[in-house]
């Protein structure tokens, strides 16, 4: 187990802020699909606000991996301070070795997106959100994002938030970074059991 340690290299700081608001951006991406508009596809008015929505599922996605991209920058650095913490800092580079490298094509997807209004359908086949079978969006249900989104079309949601409040927890432990007033806030971005998937985002490993 790791050891409380008063000695906080400075890199622990952007790299728990990253944290702390890739979770926030899991929430925010669960959330956003209560907007989703149901009726008549060929109703510009339906048409417009679910495509608004999937831009909304694409800006909470993109801010997720580039929180995520932007804390793994510092993690190798504090593997190299804090050696207790090497495995685990090695371990989070890997497992998200395929967001980092998805980063520089999601900010693509998303500007194009908000140009031409996107392929809605794909994306939300390419994230799990829409049934192989359907041939459109007016045949599908209303997507509900979970567990098993595909953050970045490669790594499920509910793993991904379950990595970062793994490694949000242990620079708790070991660097005492929230005062106790603060830790129920911080808990309560944190994704849950499985149990409450649907509300929140949370899984294991």
């Amino acid at each position: 187990m790791l050891e409380s340690c008063k000695s906080i290299p400075p890199c622990v700081y952007p790299i728990a802020d990253n944290l702390d608001a890739a979770l926030a951006a899991g929430e925010d991406l669960v959330a956003s699909a209560a907007n989703w508009a149901k009726g008549d596809c060929s109703d510009p008015a339906v048409a417009g606000a679910q495509r608004w929505t999937v831009s909304r599922f694409k800006a909470h996605e993109l801010n997720l991996v580039a929180r995520i991209v932007q804390a793994r920058q510092h993690v190798n650095a504090l593997g190299q301070e804090a050696p207790r913490f090497r495995p685990l800092a090695q371990l989070f580079v890997s497992a998200t070795g395929d967001l980092a490298e998805a980063f520089s094509e999601l900010n693509e997807q998303v500007e194009s997106g908000f140009e031409t209004g996107g392929d809605s359908t794909a994306y939300l086949r390419s994230r799990g959100l829409v049934d192989e079978e359907a041939a459109s969006l007016e045949e599908a249900e209303a997507p509900q994002v979970s567990d098993e989104f595909l953050v970045a079309g490669k790594v499920p949601l509910g793993i991904c938030l379950d990595l970062v409040a793994e490694f949000l927890d242990a620079l708790d432990l070991t660097f005492d970074l929230y005062p106790e007033e603060d830790r129920d806030e911080v808990n309560a971005i944190a994704p849950p059991t499985d149990a409450k998937v649907g509300e929140s985002a949370g899984s294991t490993v």
